[in-house]
């Protein structure tokens, strides 16, 4: 029930996790019979950590069809700190072990509460009406197959319950962490000597691209042990980028703006890196020693982005952490209360 597995092996493991999730999830849905939802419902997705991160990309997906939905901390709804008011809440603990979504869920009124967890019969089973297993597969401390596997059931789930068209996209998602596993393990190699080098890491994004710049983020101090923090692209430009230096790194997920920020900072030094499926033509700054592109495949969907994204940042992860001195499965700081006991079986 711990996430004992290595990094690099739990991120090799993707393929094989996220096919095992397709079809755990799959078997839940069918047995769960959900009611079909309505054109207008609106759903709060609710969680901690990595997995609050991942809930940028059904927000983006839904945000695309005119539909509301927002990402609540889950601490917030427990201690009355925030309320929601969506039509359905889809709560997240990959452990399902956490307290504060477990809390979350007791506080929403029965009959709407969704559960995505990679331990079903753990607590979250009393705390939600419905549960959607991931495939109970080993992870890493630095969460890796879970985070990739809910952003493959919120697709499942949405489509299930005809909220969005993405059941095809879900069923995709094994093959394209395979194709990334194996396209960017040469770039990252680049990319990870500029992190495991970087003062400080700064990751921006916006949509869906959001989740994968937090994510990174996070595995960037958890992992790495670095101070990082992630911007979506138009706040970065109100003032946090004026941190930067030439002792600093900069990771840009986008297609839009995100081409255009590198030209304002590579001349002071700092080292970019600019994961887009722009052409090389829409990039000013192309063929700048300093940046770094990484080029994805057009037309990929919200999910199928996300987790092509966030495979790209833990190879480079997966990189650094070759420049340090210490491996990524330690952590100095230990929390009692992240964490309910495991139930046994």
């Amino acid at each position: 029930m711990e996430p004992t597995a290595s990094f690099i092996d739990a991120m090799n493991a993707q393929p094989t996790n996220l096919q095992l999730a397709l079809e755990t999830v799959t078997r839940d849905l069918d047995a769960a019979s959900l009611a079909r939802w309505g054109e207008d419902d609106s759903v709060a997705v609710i969680a901690m950590g990595a997995s609050l991160n991942s809930a940028h990309v059904p927000l983006a997906a839904f945000a695309q069809r005119g539909r509301a939905a927002a990402a609540v901390i889950a601490s917030d709804v427990a201690d009355g700190l925030a309320v929601v008011r969506a039509d359905h809440s889809v709560i997240v603990s990959e452990s399902g072990r956490s307290p504060e979504p477990l809390a979350a869920a007791r506080a929403l009124a029965p009959g709407s509460r969704i559960g995505i967890t990679n331990f079903p019969d753990q607590p979250i089973r009393e705390a939600t009406d419905v549960v959607l297993g991931l495939g109970g597969f080993a992870d890493s401390p630095v969460y890796t197959s879970g985070y990739t596997a809910t952003i493959l059931a919120y697709a499942l789930l949405l489509d299930r319950v005809g909220a969005l068209d993405a059941g095809a996209e879900a069923a995709r998602l094994p093959g394209r962490a395979a194709d990334a596993l194996r396209d960017y393990a040469s770039v990252a190699e680049t990319i990870g000597t500029a992190l495991a080098g970087a003062t400080s890491i700064d990751v921006v994004g916006r949509g869906a691209s959001l989740a994968s710049a937090a994510e990174l983020s996070l595995m960037v101090r958890e992992g790495l042990r670095t101070p990082s923090s992630a911007f979506e692209t138009y706040q970065y430009l109100h003032g946090p980028m004026e941190v930067l230096s030439a002792d600093d790194v900069l990771v840009l997920f986008g297609d839009g703006r995100e081409t255009t920020i590198p030209s304002s900072v590579l001349d002071a030094g700092v080292r970019v890196v600019l994961i887009t499926a722009a052409p090389a033509a829409e990039v000013p700054s192309s063929g700048h020693p300093g940046l770094t592109v990484v080029t994805l495949p057009p037309g990929l969907g919200h999910f199928e982005r996300s987790v092509v994204e966030t495979v790209i940042g833990q190879l480079a992860i997966a990189a650094a952490i070759e420049h340090k001195p210490y491996p990524l499965e330690v952590f100095l700081y230990h929390q009692d209360d992240t964490k309910l006991p495991v139930r046994a079986g």
